[in-house]
């Protein structure tokens, strides 16, 4: 084989180069802490750090959604205890006004303190996350879900729950529907024949009659329409036809409604019968006399009886405890106390029921968070495994490599300083 000077000159180059290419290589991982800086260098390995890297990103805008469910569940939180407070406290005033102590003045001013409770908790109803969206109308979060005042408040929104993904199988729930908080707050099934427990029925505190309440039923001919007139207040009075003769005496009754005041449902009713209206049957009590004609019988003129049809609704049943405060003549506050507590109590159990969905929604959260992280770490682990270099072994290759460079060019000078005339005399 002939070796020609050319080709020394350019098998020395060659090897200079190679080394020089293989120190830069060295010089970029261990620069960039990289084993592999480009796919070429490691086919399987690329491929398998692109899978880990997109689970990773994946991870991480799981634990982005996670921090929005947790922000907007504890905005939940403190709605809910907010509707609670105001409840407690509300269930306060009603006991305060059961005091015997409490005169029509300030029955009155009770009443217009929780007409302002009212008027907070319409709009914690009302409350919007810092997105401006409402947090308790369901899918429509761009509509206020509640309107109205005490004659009667109308929902506006959904029965959806909006959701933001958590997990590969998880769907979180960031808001309510409002009926979920302010509406079923007590289990009525629909107004059936037999949950007469909806209604109330009370006599006034000045009846000079010995009768105890009216009886009411609901009108089994008409569920449907007894479904649809819950939250319904009525004042039933008997009336003498002819003075000092409570014999001859009839009953009316008239609806009051909140804020709006008192309108006739009926008038001129027989003693004894029933009357069916609304949904409900008052069982009208016939005139019965005392045994001693100087004690007054059942019913005597003036004598006030009421009647309260309760509400699955959060917001009518306060209504109607504020207007039993505020319109009690004739009757007194007992029928409003006994009615506001009970459906207070309701209303606060079914406040703790969401609160405690909402807050075990939470402890999933923190969970959830906590595996994700853990997650996170094994990822980031698993790639540095892969791609991370290995700062020993490449800074002695670096040494090696720097070593082969220095020969290589040294040899490369020996050679081409090769000459015959370097050997003549």
């Amino acid at each position: 084989m002939r070796i020609s000077t050319s080709m020394i000159y350019q098998k020395g180059l060659t090897a200079i180069q190679q080394q020089t290419a293989d120190l830069l290589k060295t010089q970029q991982q261990v620069s960039t802490g990289r084993r592999i800086l480009t796919p070429a260098d490691d086919p399987i390995a690329s491929a398998r750090a692109l899978e880990l890297n997109q689970s990773k990103a994946v991870t991480q805008q799981f634990a982005v959604n996670l921090g929005y469910a947790d922000d907007n569940l504890k905005l939940l939180e403190n709605k809910l205890v907010g509707v609670g407070d105001i409840l407690q406290y509300s269930r306060e005033r009603a006991v305060q006004a059961g005091s015997g102590a409490m005169s029509a003045e300030d029955l009155r001013y009770i009443a217009t303190d929780l007409k302002s409770q009212f008027d907070a908790l319409l709009a914690l109803g009302n409350s919007q996350n810092g997105q401006g969206e409402y947090i308790f109308s369901g899918y429509r979060a761009g509509v206020q879900p509640f309107n109205g005042g005490l004659s009667g408040v109308s929902y506006a929104g959904d029965q959806g729950e909006r959701t933001i993904q958590v997990s590969a199988s998880r769907f979180m729930p960031i808001s309510l529907a409002g009926t979920d908080v302010f509406d079923r707050t007590r289990q009525i099934d629909g107004f059936q024949v037999s949950n007469n427990d909806a209604l109330y029925s009370f006599r006034g505190h000045n009846n000079r009659g010995t009768g105890a309440a009216l009886t009411v039923s609901l009108d089994a001919l008409n569920l449907p329409l007894a479904q649809a007139n819950q939250g319904r207040r009525y004042i039933v009075t008997y009336t003498e036809t002819t003075p000092g003769n409570p014999a001859t005496g009839s009953y009316g009754i008239e609806e009051v409604v909140p804020g709006l005041g008192r309108s006739t449902v009926a008038s001129g009713l027989a003693p004894g019968s029933n009357y069916a209206f609304n949904g409900i049957e008052i069982a009208l009590p016939a005139y019965v006399p005392a045994a001693n004609p100087s004690d007054p019988g059942n019913i005597e003129h003036g004598d006030a009886f009421e009647v309260m049809v309760a509400s699955t609704n959060m917001y009518t049943n306060f209504a109607l405890a504020i207007s039993a405060f505020d319109d009690h003549t004739g009757v007194g506050p007992a029928g409003g106390v006994a009615f506001a507590l009970e459906n207070f109590d309701f209303a606060l159990e079914n406040v703790l029921k969401v609160r405690a969905q909402v807050g075990s929604q939470m402890v999933e959260v923190e969970q959830l968070q906590s595996l994700g992280s853990d997650l996170e770490l094994q990822y980031t682990e698993a790639i540095s495994r892969l791609e991370d270099v290995d700062y020993a072994e490449a800074i002695s290759r670096l040494i090696r490599q720097q070593t082969f460079l220095e020969a290589a060019q040294q040899s490369y000078l020996r050679v081409t300083n090769l000459s015959l005339f370097n050997f003549l005399n």
